[in-house]
């Protein structure tokens, strides 16, 4: 199956290995390139932002073109307006395509293909466009909440739950954004991806409860993640052998205090995830399931955990730019 001209990259890693940070990077980088750049991460309400319903009454009384919901509250908080658009009468709007608006379809929510049971947003209305995984909204809101944080519900870390939430998700995202997207050869940035089986996938020693990579590759979002494979990978990790010591102090520094979820707090696990990104795992997964499923694999590019902010924002750059 040979690709469009659309761009997919995966910014990754393990835990505490910055992707937030580099796609910051390189929204930045597109930016100066003058490329319009939309984001879609966050809730339901944030995609609904992106659609043309709200879009046409926002650039009608602000003649703006806000890169997402975020930056369109923070600007508009604080300013007198005697224009009918503000940030409550946004989320009344949004509350009432949710709620169906007083008919008998629920659900409003958004994506890029127009039919009747969304609201739709236009895949032209931006070059680039930010997704993230797990999603803040639907099974991904699911894995933030409850499969990073068990033990917070008198619960353990489960793989297996974890995998097929993810699936659930990966399905919704495809058939919402991602596939009319790749169709109308777009530039998608994503925080992570189907490689996440580094965290799901069974080791005898430190994640005796994971699934098998069968279990996990036939599950149906996983299908479609792998039958439509990133282009890129952008790899951010540690170095193969990494030493706990070595981990153990890089999380501190890292970590600034935080509350550590389940994910975070397993000392060895995090080890054995860093291990799978930093070496061919990650290639001899990608080469098997993209056979399996006929798609193209993707090209993988590792960055050094330890660099700076900028010199990985600076590779990436470069990267990119032969990309594209």
């Amino acid at each position: 199956m040979g690709r469009g001209k659309f761009l997919d990259i995966v910014v990754c890693g393990p835990d505490m290995s910055g992707t937030s940070t580099q796609i910051e990077g390189i929204i930045n980088f597109f930016q100066n390139d003058g490329k319009t750049v939309k984001d879609l991460r966050g809730t339901e309400i944030d995609a609904l932002f992106h659609t043309e319903k709200f879009q046409d009454e926002i650039k009608t009384h602000w003649g703006n073109d806000f890169i997402n919901l975020s930056e369109f509250l923070f600007t508009v908080k604080d300013c007198a307006s005697t224009t009918t658009t503000t940030p409550e009468n946004f989320l009344w709007y949004a509350h009432k395509l949710l709620s169906g608006g007083g008919t008998n379809q629920d659900l409003r929510v958004a994506s890029m293909v127009k039919n009747k049971v969304t609201t739709y947003i236009d895949p032209n209305s931006a070059d680039v466009w930010i997704l993230e995984e797990p999603t803040k909204r639907g099974s991904g809101q699911v894995n933030r909440v409850i499969e990073q944080n068990r033990s917070e519900f008198g619960d353990e870390l489960n793989p297996k739950a974890a995998a097929e939430s993810h699936s659930v998700y990966r399905t919704d995202e495809f058939l919402r954004f991602r596939k009319p997207l790749r169709e109308n050869n777009k530039i998608i940035v994503r925080s992570r991806s189907e490689e996440s089986a580094c965290y799901q996938v069974y080791d005898k020693d430190y994640l005796s409860k994971g699934v098998s990579e069968e279990y996990y590759l036939q599950l149906e979002g996983h299908k479609i993640a792998f039958a439509n494979s990133p282009t890129n990978l952008f790899v951010v990790c540690g170095p193969e052998n990494w030493k706990e010591k070595d981990y153990l102090e890089f999380r501190k520094s890292r970590s600034n205090g935080r509350d550590l979820d389940d994910h975070e707090k397993k000392t060895q696990y995090q080890l054995l995830v860093n291990k799978r990104y930093a070496t061919d795992w990650l290639e001899n997964l990608y080469k098997k399931a993209c056979k399996k499923y006929g798609s193209e694999i993707p090209e993988i590019t590792r960055f050094d955990i330890y660099a700076s902010r900028e010199e990985i924002n600076q590779q990436m750059a470069n990267k990119i730019s032969s990309l594209l």
